[in-house]
């Protein structure tokens, strides 16, 4: 508690300080993705290299998965402050050099160095408001993160097309390199230094063999069916290097003295479960975000600006759903009816989906993405807060992150099955005909409902845990012993 009787440690006027300094560096990884996305046919014009396209989004999102997790224990150990500062800085060289790329192979290297900075940007602040806000208050403050994501989804495809068509694309880079600024000082100046040394040994190798099995299971997903068949030499290679890798990480994380990832959290009952739902909920969310549009484009005919703009409500559904969610668990410290009603409405958006044929209208799918945004928003951040409070104050950072990173994870995985449901029998003067796709499209939503359900059984495994009132207040005997 503060010196002024606040529950709030920093204080309310300091913790709103850092809140905003929280919020813009999220901005700067969400707005940016978006903006990118509607320039990218712009870029390709004017730089070539089609047949790299799909670099320009997976090298992002390939450095910015395998980073989360060194983020989160590198945070826990030395601090936000310096690791989120690193992540504003890379990820304003990388806006730098896409922005100047004379060739698309180095525009590709600039969205690398972004996706590396901007895999600290969003788990460390998350884990911030966790350092900062004790956990009954944290659902609110949690919830309005997720208008983060909202005005990305809205602003950021409108404002990239408005530069595609306006000036250079070279702007969609450099317009975040404000904001980075801003971001950079209110962190700087708002963040405070942690007063204790202690004597750390960073596990090195761990974090080596975790980001090497990681981007290979990448790379094998984004490249599997697309640049190499499934049962090539090189996807087999990938697969049984990742699972050699992530099973030697596995004994290693067993044996060092402070891990990069404590197989302690996995022993924890509320963590583990949290990740069981995360993961199957990535893949939907995913799911939606990258086959909804080709539903609106492919199926019904619509423009791909339609296309693109049906999953604004799905946005504003999920906002609504986060803040009111996080408005009910701070009022009432109950989560559990929260998560458990998450699930189902998503489950229920996507059986909707699976209704919809070439005679759907657009406003029916605007309908039936709602419902899927109002689901995954009334779980996704409240597990993060189920998660903090469920964790010691030492793993805030690691655990974060690692809610994250398993969602992350599981879109991947989750999209490249989704489209190979989706163009294993798509081709063809048959296949191509909108009630052909449609009804591939269907099964893959049909599989967003099965793994909704996957999530929901996963919540139930979540127990009941008070939230913590204080930043003070010991964690409950049975959290204690998980986490031990």
């Amino acid at each position: 508690m503060s010196p002024d009787g606040s529950p709030y440690p920093l204080g309310k006027r300091r913790t709103l300080i850092v809140f905003a300094g929280l919020t813009l560096g999220m901005l700067l990884a969400a707005l940016n993705q978006t903006i990118v996305s509607t320039t990218l046919p712009k870029i390709v014009d004017d730089l070539g290299g089609l047949q790299h396209y799909a670099w320009v989004f997976s090298a992002y999102m390939l450095a910015l998965t395998v980073t989360v997790p060194l983020y989160g224990k590198l945070s826990d150990v030395y601090g936000r402050r310096p690791f989120f500062v690193l992540g504003i800085l890379l990820f304003s060289t990388g806006s730098i050099v896409a922005g100047l790329a004379p060739s698309l192979d180095v525009l590709i290297l600039g969205r690398a160095i972004q996706g590396l900075g901007a895999g600290g940007l969003i788990p460390l602040a998350i884990a911030v408001i966790g350092d900062i806000v004790p956990p009954r208050l944290r659902g609110k403050w949690q919830g309005l993160t997720g208008g983060v994501f909202a005005l990305s989804s809205i602003a950021g495809p409108a404002m990239g097309g408005w530069i595609a068509d306006n000036t250079s694309w070279r702007w969609a880079f450099f317009v975040s390199l404000p904001l980075a600024a801003i971001a950079l000082v209110v962190v700087w100046y708002g963040f405070g230094k942690r007063n204790r040394r202690e004597q750390h040994a960073i596990d090195w190798v761990g974090a080596t063999l975790l980001t090497a099995g990681a981007t290979a299971g990448l790379l094998a997903a984004v490249w599997g069916g697309v640049e190499y068949p499934w049962a090539s030499a090189p996807i087999v290679g990938l697969l049984l290097a990742c699972a050699i890798l992530i099973a030697a990480f596995v004994v290693c994380e067993r044996r060092v003295e402070e891990p990069i990832l404590p197989p302690a959290l996995f022993g924890n009952r509320t963590f583990a479960a949290a990740i069981a739902a995360l993961f199957p909920l990535g893949a939907a969310m995913f799911g939606a975000i990258m086959f909804v549009p080709l539903f609106v484009q492919r199926v019904l005919g619509e423009s791909a600006t339609s296309s693109g703009a049906v999953l604004t409500p799905l946005m504003l559904g999920w906002i609504a759903a986060s803040v009111g969610a996080g408005q009910f668990v701070s009022r009432t410290g109950r989560y559990r009816p929260v998560l458990l009603a998450g699930p189902p409405l998503v489950a229920a958006g996507f059986y909707l989906l699976t209704r919809l044929d070439v005679g759907a209208s657009t406003g029916a799918v605007t309908r039936d993405v709602v419902v899927v945004g109002l689901g995954l928003g009334l779980v996704i951040q409240t597990f993060v807060v189920v998660v903090q409070n469920s964790v010691p104050r030492r793993m805030i950072g690691v655990a974060t992150a690692s809610t994250q990173f398993f969602r992350t994870i599981g879109g991947t995985v989750g999209v490249t099955v989704m489209g190979a449901i989706v163009t294993a029998r798509v081709h063809g003067p048959v296949g191509d005909q909108p009630a052909q796709i449609a009804h591939h499209l269907h099964a893959a939503f049909a599989l967003a409902i099965f793994l909704a359900a996957l999530a929901f059984v996963a919540t139930l495994f979540v127990p009941h845990t008070e939230l913590r009132r204080t930043m003070e207040e010991p964690m409950p005997e049975r959290e204690l012993a998980e986490a031990a």
